[in-house]
């Protein structure tokens, strides 16, 4: 026996109280509460005074999800043992744990809608294991473990006939005429399984209604339905163009099924809009009934983004949806699943928020062929005839973008013999040269590494002044930003765009750091190149541009 319950069993007068209250916390060790609950109201039944005792049974009711009782267990006890200082400290976690329980009373209209869904999924055969949705707002839930859950335990089971899928999208009146008009639709699937979400909401007698009445009111936190003033905040992004984008990429989708199915006109475009971003963020990607397709899951689109804790999958032979919990759990911990590691730009534009300190950030970077350039005609071939490129350079500069980014902005900068491009063509091409295929259809834009030291200089030059331009557009700095994001007077949305906005500056300022390191490693003779590049702190960041900067640009001078 432990030091502690020596001690414990030694407080007690009478052995069958002590024998009782060590019983109920080896009971609680082993997570056997019904258990330790007989034992500890045996203590309670011979000694009503015992603080021990009444903090046990909350702390076990609280285990049990039974926060009420456990209030009330308190509640009801001496005052003697109220004002215990650990009873009184417990008693407020759980009187805390119940508010944030019930944001809103039984009878408003959000816990009618809520109550009305919960009884649907149980009534069509769904299985709710473990889990809690905890509201925040009215448009914002989160699920939370009622206890605490072990590795691979059942949480979610939503039978097939639940599940709202692309086929069933296409079933419907406007699905089935949208199916057979053919229209050129920019995000098909989306826009079928927005077509099918619209004219649930407008059928009052719909199968669906429980379900789509817990859809969120409100998209106000995605970019394209933001305000002027709230766009303002993302002044000087590259972002902005994906905004404009997205909205004329809807609008074309809607006015292409109106003209095909005039009658979807009854719907606004602000509805579509609406709706779609709703099928969007939400929608599963499912392979069922042997088919590939998309869907949308009662419940299961509630697990918000986060270091996944669930997993999910469409079980052909159970006819469900399932999720299940990926390791163990501490009881009230908030569940998350991964969308997948994105750049905020994607996070943002799609389901309405951003990553502080997201890895997998990136900014997109236009590089742009001089058509006075002498070489124009041969580099533009090199370019699949395209004198524009689109680089999304990441946050972690050693990655194959930046190879990418490098290897254009050397074609852009190169001054000299064609017959060099040609040789890196060759070299770094899948395809061996054949005089039988045209060079040209052969070969497309190669990797080429540094080229010669005029060439690199002239890169890396270019990339201070591409990297300054690009930060002049924002109306404030990185460290302004920053301090921005200390305070609490800025908006959700307000917020979102300081951190997207700040995420482009420092892959940027990123950048003029490894450009102005490659300036300086590149005017030193080798040895003393790389022993200024070993003193650099960062060195990891620009590991493998400086690496192949020692390595090539002084070998070929």
């Amino acid at each position: 026996m432990s030091c502690l319950k020596i001690q414990i069993v030694r407080q007690f007068t009478c052995s069958v109280c002590a024998l009782a209250f060590v019983g109920a916390m080896l009971y609680s060790e082993k997570e056997e509460y019904d258990n330790a609950l007989s034992d500890i109201n045996e203590v309670l039944r011979r000694n009503s005074l015992c603080s021990r005792a009444y903090f046990l049974k909350a702390f076990l009711l609280r285990e049990m999800d039974n926060i009420y009782e456990a209030i009330r267990s308190i509640k009801e006890a001496p005052e003697k043992v109220q004002s215990d200082e650990y009873v009184a400290r417990l008693l407020k976690e759980l009187e805390e744990e119940h508010a944030l329980d019930n944001k809103f009373p039984q009878d408003h209209p959000e816990m009618l809608k809520f109550n009305a869904f919960m009884k649907w999924l149980h009534d069509g055969g769904a299985v709710l294991n473990k889990i809690k949705v905890r509201y925040h707002s009215a448009d914002y839930r989160s699920v939370h473990a009622r206890v605490k859950l072990k590795r691979h335990e059942l949480l979610l089971q939503i039978p097939k006939h639940l599940i709202i899928t692309l086929e069933i999208a296409k079933k419907t009146p406007i699905g089935a005429k949208i199916k057979a008009t053919m229209p050129k639709l920019l995000s098909p699937k989306h826009s079928l399984m927005t077509v099918c979400i619209l004219q649930e909401m407008h059928d009052a007698e719909s199968k669906w209604k429980p379900f789509i009445d817990m859809l969120p009111q409100s998209t106000s936190n995605f970019p394209i339905f933001f305000t002027q003033e709230e766009l303002s905040w993302l002044e000087g992004s590259p972002f902005l163009v994906h905004v404009k984008d997205k909205i004329e990429d809807i609008a074309s989708d809607y006015m292409e099924i109106v003209e095909k199915v005039p009658e979807f006109s009854r719907f606004s475009l602000q509805e579509f809009s609406h709706v779609r971003m709703l099928v969007s963020s939400r929608v599963f990607a499912t392979h069922l009934d042997g088919r590939h397709t998309d869907s949308l899951v009662p419940l299961a689109d509630m697990f918000n983004y986060g270091p996944p804790q669930v997993a999910w999958e469409y079980r052909e032979d159970s006819k469900a949806f399932f999720v299940e919990s990926v390791e163990t759990v501490a009881r009230g911990t908030e569940l998350y699943e991964a969308y997948g590691r994105k750049c905020n730009s994607r996070y943002f534009l799609n389901y309405g928020f951003v990553l502080e300190n997201n890895d997998r950030n990136e900014v997109p970077i236009k590089l742009d062929l001089n058509k006075d350039d002498p070489l124009y005609s041969t580099k533009m071939k090199l370019m699949d005839n395209k004198p524009r490129k689109l680089i999304r350079v990441p946050v972690e500069l050693n990655t194959q973008n930046l190879d990418d980014f490098f290897a254009y902005l050397r074609l852009i900068e190169y001054e000299g013999d064609p017959m060099i491009l040609y040789k890196f063509a060759i070299e770094n091409s899948h395809k061996a040269y054949s005089h039988e295929y045209d060079f040209y259809e052969t070969f497309h834009m190669p990797y080429i590494p540094p080229v010669s030291v005029k060439n690199e200089t002239a890169v890396l030059n270019k990339v201070l002044d591409i990297c300054g331009e690009l930060l002049g557009k924002y109306p404030t700095t990185y460290e302004e930003d920053a301090e921005m994001l200390k305070g609490n007077e800025l908006t959700s949305n307000q917020r979102n765009c300081v951190i997207m906005r700040q995420g482009e500056k420092k892959i940027l300022l990123n950048l003029i750091d490894l450009a102005s390191l490659g300036l300086e490693v590149i005017k030193l003779p080798p040895q003393k190149a790389r022993e200024y590049y070993q003193k650099k702190g960062t060195k990891h960041i620009y590991e493998k541009y400086i690496i192949s900067l020692l390595y090539s640009c002084h070998k070929l001078n």
